[in-house]
C-alpha cells in the first residue's frame, strides 16, 4: 500500500507529454513543437492544408529556417535594424483573415503579443534578407534568381558558422 500513491504518481507523469529540444542556438532551447508550429504556419501561408504531415527533410530545413530567424533577428537588433509596428500590424491583420488562422493560434494557444512576435521575425527576417541582397548586388546589376538564392545560401552558412549550435535526434 506504501507504494500506490508512488506508482500512480508515475503513471501520470507519463501521460503528461513533454517538451523535446531538437536543438539549441547560442544556448537558446528549439523544442519539437516550435518545428511543428513552423511546419504548420508555412502550410497554411502556401495553401497547404495545415496538417498536412511533415517529412524529416523538410523538419531539418524547417530548424535551419528557424536558426535564420534567430540570427538575422539577432543581427537585425545589433544594427538597429526595425520594422514599423503598422507594418506588423497590417500583416498581422492579413495573416488572422486566412480561414485556417484562428484555428492554429488556438491550437498553439498563442497570445496577440506571440503571433505578433512571430510575424515581426518573418518581417525582420526579410528586410535583413533584402538588405543584404541590396549590398551584395549593387543597382545596375541584374543577378539572376539562381545568383540570389546562392549568395542567400551561402550568406546563411557563414551566418551559421559562427554559432554555437547543437542539434539533438528529432522525432
Amino acid at each position: 500500500m506504501i507504494f500506490a500513491p508512488f506508482v500512480i504518481s508515475l503513471f501520470f507523469l507519463q501521460a503528461v507529454p513533454l517538451e523535446t529540444v531538437v536543438a539549441s542556438i547560442n544556448n537558446r532551447a528549439i523544442t519539437y513543437s516550435e518545428i511543428l508550429q513552423e511546419g504548420e504556419l508555412l502550410n497554411i501561408e502556401n495553401n497547404v492544408p495545415p496538417e498536412t504531415p511533415l517529412s524529416k527533410e523538410i523538419k531539418k530545413k524547417i530548424l535551419e529556417l528557424i536558426f535564420f530567424r534567430i540570427i538575422t533577428f539577432e543581427e537585425a537588433r545589433e544594427h538597429e535594424i526595425t520594422v514599423d509596428e503598422k507594418t506588423v500590424r497590417q500583416k498581422t491583420e492579413t495573416y488572422k483573415k486566412n480561414v485556417n488562422m484562428k484555428a492554429f493560434i488556438e491550437k498553439y494557444e498563442l497570445t496577440d503579443l506571440e503571433f505578433k512576435t512571430i510575424i515581426k521575425m518573418r518581417l525582420i527576417t526579410d528586410k535583413m534578407t533584402n538588405r543584404f541582397i541590396e549590398q551584395k548586388f549593387p543597382k545596375g546589376k541584374n543577378p539572376s534568381a539562381e545568383d540570389k538564392r546562392k549568395a542567400l545560401e551561402d550568406w546563411q552558412k557563414n551566418l551559421l558558422k559562427r554559432q554555437k549550435i547543437t542539434e539533438y535526434e528529432m522525432p
